[in-house]
């Protein structure tokens, strides 16, 4: 079980041509604990036009949803990028808050063709998909709470499995000692 990654949803806002969806997976490594965020546009017979996701890190967006629900948000934007068959992959990820329109939480998600940087960082070269949909600040506010609520849960449920995953045995003069990274 170590290292398993659930498939759970935690948040779905469906409107006549487009879906949001939320997705668990998180894991025990914090690093590697995410949620999928995945907008989907459909065509007038209900089939899908668009797909673009996002993976955010859970501890960013715990804070993004405590922002939301305290009314202190105003914008973020997480950029993510992996590489696959030696071709990467960007994804960037945009929510702001613009009273402008009746609705006025934008989430947006651009996926394109991306540059590796630095040390694996990968930039957006060329964005080939791109959807946005509009949250009522009531809407926005229950996505914020469904997702501060589930991920806070999922990490008291696994508390002792994540104070495990992060022991690390090192050998000592015939003895193994036990030390907790920092």
């Amino acid at each position: 079980m170590s290292g398993e990654i659930s498939k759970t949803q935690v948040y779905k806002y469906v409107t006549k041509d487009k879906v949001l969806d939320i997705g668990d997976m998180l894991a025990l490594d914090p690093k590697r604990s995410k949620l999928s965020i995945t907008l989907v546009e459909f065509d007038e017979h209900f089939k899908a036009k668009t797909r673009v996701k996002h993976y955010v890190d859970a501890d960013s967006f715990k804070l993004v949803c405590w922002d939301i629900l305290n009314n202190r948000f105003t914008e973020w934007t997480d950029h993510k990028g992996t590489v696959h068959d030696n071709v990467p992959e960007a994804r960037v990820l945009t929510m702001k808050k613009d009273y402008r329109y009746r609705n006025p939480f934008v989430i947006k998600i651009d996926n394109g063709v991306g540059e590796v940087v630095g040390a694996g960082a990968v930039k957006m070269v060329k964005q080939t998909d791109s959807l946005s949909i509009l949250l009522s600040d009531f809407e926005a506010r229950k996505l914020a709470l469904a997702v501060l609520d589930y991920v806070r849960q999922w990490e008291t449920v696994n508390f002792r499995k994540r104070q495990e995953a992060r022991t690390v045995t090192f050998p000592a003069e015939g003895a193994a000692r036990e030390r907790t990274p920092a």
